[in-house]
C-alpha cells in the first residue's frame, strides 16, 4: 500500500487521484492523506505578503520525511527551486496547458476601470504591463470559490491557470488563454510533481515510471533559472520552456509589481543542458535591469519576508568572480560581505612544477585527442593564449570535455562545441565518464591550476592515455588576507561561504580557524568539505549540486529550515 500525501483542495484531490489512477495500472494499490498547509490556513492575506517559499508543500514534506506517507502529489508551480535533504522530485508526469486563462471577459473586453482578480503578482504585474488601465484585486480561494465570486458580480474578469480549469472540467468557462508571450506563465505551470524520500524505495521507483521526459527537461530549465533569480511570491518572474526536438527554447520575464518595468528574453540551447541554458538566461535578465527591479523590491518592507533577510554572509571568491555568489544571496535578502581570500593570476614563465607553458601547449593542439577544462579559469585563461597564439581553432580535430554547466557555458561563449560533460561536477565522476573509451594512443591536454589534484591525470594515464597537464593559472593569498579577515570578523558574520580547498586553506593560514567559531560554514562540495574537516572545522551545508545555485539553494534551505 502507497500513502500519497495531498492537499484537500477539491484540485489537489483531482491530482493525487489521477497519480493514484496512474499507479493503479501498475498494479500498484494507494490511500490518499489530505495534509493541511500553511497556504491553506492563510487564506485572507495576498500571497506576497505571507513571505517564504513552500507555502502549500512543508507540513507535506514534513510527512513525507517522517514516514507518514510514501509520496506527496504538488502543483509543480507550489515547488520551492529547492527541497529538503532526503527528498527528491521522483516523477514528473506530462504537462497540462502552462497557460494563464480569463473568465469571465477577454483581453479585448477589457477596459478602463474593469476589476480583475487573481492572487499573483506575476499576472497582476503583466496585466498592467498591457497598458489596458484595468483594476486589480485580491482573489483567493479554491477554484469554485473564485469562480463563484466572478458569478456574483465582485469581478470583471479572473485569470486562473488553464490547467486547473481542464483538469476539474471547467474547461467552458475559459473565454480566452493567454498566448505566453503576452503573459509568461509560472515556472512550472501545469505540471505535476511526484516528490518522494530520496532512498530508491519502492515509492521512488513507481514515481520514476511515471516521469514524461520532455516535461521534465522543460521545466528543469524553468526551475534553474528561478533558483538564480532567487524568485518567489514576493516577485513576479516568469518562465516557460518547450522543448523541440533536441533543443530547448525558455522565455522569461522579471516585472516590477506596477507592470512599469518588464525585462524579458529567451534563449536556445541543448535538451541535455536544460539547467545551465536556465540559469544562463537569468544571469542575462539581471544584466538587462532584472537586478534593479529585484533590488527595489527587495529594499521595500516586504523584503523583511525574505529568506536570508539580515543574513551577513561572507563570499571568500576572487574578487572577479565573488559576484556570481553575492548577487543571488542579496537578492534573496542577504548582506554579502566580500572578503576575497585568494587572487588568480595568470602562470607567467616556467612552473614551479615544471609543467609546459600553456603558450607551447597551444600551438600543438592538432596533435590532441580530447582537451579537458576542470574550472572556469582554465577557460579563462586558455582563451587567452589563443588570442595571443596564431592558432586555427576552426581546424581543431580534438573533443572537449568539461567537469560542469559554468566550465561548459564559458567554453560555448568561445563558440566552442563541448562533446562531454559528468553527471557530478567532481573529478570521480569526470574520470568516469571516459569508463567506456580506449584511452591507449590517446593524447589529452589538461589546463588547470598549478596546485590541483592529480586523481584525473592519473586514472586517465592508468587507462593508456597521455596526459599534459598544463598550468593556466595561479592562485595566490592577497597579502591584506589577515588584516581584512579580522576587520570583517570584528562583527561575527552568520554565514561564511568556501567554495574550492584554495580558499579553506588560505583563509585558516592567514586568519586562523578560530576566527570562524560560532559562524556557519557552507561548503561548494565534497572536496572543499574534506579540507575543512582536515582543518578540524564543521560544515553546516554541503551544495548539491555542487555549483554556485546549488550552494545558495543549500543556504537558504537552512535558513528556512531555522526560522
Amino acid at each position: 500500500m502507497i500513502v500519497i500525501g495531498s492537499r484537500g483542495s477539491q484540485l489537489a484531490l483531482w491530482q493525487a487521484r489521477h497519480i493514484s489512477a496512474l499507479l493503479a495500472e501498475l498494479g500498484t494499490e494507494t490511500r490518499i492523506e489530505v495534509i493541511k498547509t500553511t497556504g491553506d490556513k492563510i487564506t485572507d492575506v495576498p500571497l506576497a505578503q505571507v513571505g517564504g517559499k513552500g507555502l502549500f508543500t512543508k507540513e507535506i514534506e514534513e510527512a513525507l520525511l517522517e514516514g507518514k506517507i510514501d509520496l506527496a502529489v504538488h502543483s509543480l508551480k507550489d515547488m520551492p527551486a529547492d527541497l529538503p535533504d532526503g527528498l527528491t522530485l521522483a516523477g514528473i508526469p506530462e504537462r497540462e496547458d502552462p497557460r494563464d486563462a480569463l473568465v469571465g471577459r477577454t483581453l479585448s473586453e477589457l477596459k478602463p476601470g474593469h476589476k480583475v482578480g487573481t492572487s499573483s503578482l506575476r499576472r497582476v504585474a503583466q496585466i498592467h504591463a498591457l497598458g489596458i488601465g484595468v483594476a486589480t484585486e485580491m482573489l483567493r480561494g479554491n477554484l469554485d470559490t473564485r469562480l463563484r465570486k466572478l458569478d456574483e458580480g465582485k469581478y470583471d474578469a479572473i485569470i486562473l491557470a488553464a490547467a486547473g480549469l481542464r483538469r476539474l472540467g471547467w474547461e467552458g468557462r475559459i473565454r480566452e488563454c493567454i498566448p505566453v508571450e503576452t503573459m509568461c506563465p509560472a515556472v512550472g505551470q501545469g505540471a505535476l510533481a511526484i516528490e518522494t524520500r530520496a532512498d530508491d524505495g519502492q515509492a521512488h521507483r513507481l514515481a520514476r515510471q511515471l516521469e514524461h521526459a520532455e516535461t521534465r527537461i522543460a521545466v528543469t530549465a524553468e526551475r534553474a533559472l528561478l533558483a538564480v533569480l532567487g524568485g518567489g511570491c514576493q516577485v513576479p518572474i516568469g518562465a516557460y520552456a518547450r522543448v523541440d526536438g533536441p533543443s530547448v527554447h525558455l522565455r522569461a520575464i522579471v516585472a516590477s509589481p506596477d507592470g512599469a518595468r518588464v525585462v524579458q528574453d529567451d534563449i536556445v540551447g541543448s535538451a541535455s543542458d536544460a539547467g545551465r541554458i536556465g540559469e544562463q538566461l537569468a544571469r542575462r535578465l539581471l544584466d538587462r535591469g532584472a537586478r534593479e527591479i529585484l533590488a527595489g523590491v527587495y529594499s521595500s518592507p516586504g523584503a523583511q519576508r525574505l529568506p536570508l533577510f539580515g543574513k551577513r554572509i561572507v563570499v571568500t571568491r576572487d574578487r572577479s568572480q565573488a559576484m556570481e555568489l553575492a548577487e543571488p544571496l542579496k537578492a534573496l535578502g542577504a548582506e554579502p560581505i566580500l572578503l576575497p581570500v585568494i587572487e588568480i593570476r595568470a602562470a607567467s614563465g616556467p612552473s614551479p612544477l615544471g609543467r609546459a607553458p600553456l603558450d607551447q601547449a597551444i600551438t600543438q593542439l592538432d596533435a590532441y585527442d580530447w582537451l579537458i577544462f576542470t574550472s572556469v579559469n582554465g577557460v579563462r585563461y586558455f582563451a587567452e593564449a589563443l588570442d595571443r597564439s596564431s592558432a586555427d581553432l576552426r581546424s581543431l580535430r580534438a573533443k572537449l570535455c568539461a567537469i560542469g554547466p559554468a566550465t561548459r557555458a564559458a567554453l560555448e561563449e568561445l563558440h566552442l562545441k563541448v562533446d562531454r560533460m559528468p553527471k557530478e561536477y567532481v573529478a570521480e565522476s569526470l574520470v568516469e565518464a571516459f569508463a567506456g573509451d580506449d584511452l591507449h594512443g590517446q593524447r589529452i591536454l589538461l589546463p588547470r591550476a598549478a596546485v590541483a589534484r592529480d586523481l584525473v591525470p592519473a586514472e586517465l594515464t592508468k587507462r593508456g592515455a597521455t596526459v599534459d597537464v598544463v598550468e593556466a593559472y595561479r592562485t595566490v593569498a592577497p597579502e591584506d588576507t589577515a588584516a581584512r579577515a579580522h576587520e570583517v570578523f570584528k562583527r561575527k558574520p552568520d554565514w561564511i561561504t568556501f567554495t574550492s580547498s584554495s580558499t579553506v586553506t588560505n583563509f585558516v593560514t592567514a586568519a586562523g580557524r578560530e576566527l570562524l567559531d560560532g559562524v556557519r560554514i557552507a561548503s561548494i562540495g565534497p572536496i572543499t568539505s574534506a579540507t575543512l574537516r582536515e582543518h578540524g572545522l564543521k560544515i553546516d551545508v554541503e551544495a548539491d549540486p555542487h555549483t554556485i545555485g546549488g550552494l545558495v539553494s543549500a543556504i537558504t534551505r537552512a535558513a528556512e529550515t531555522q526560522r
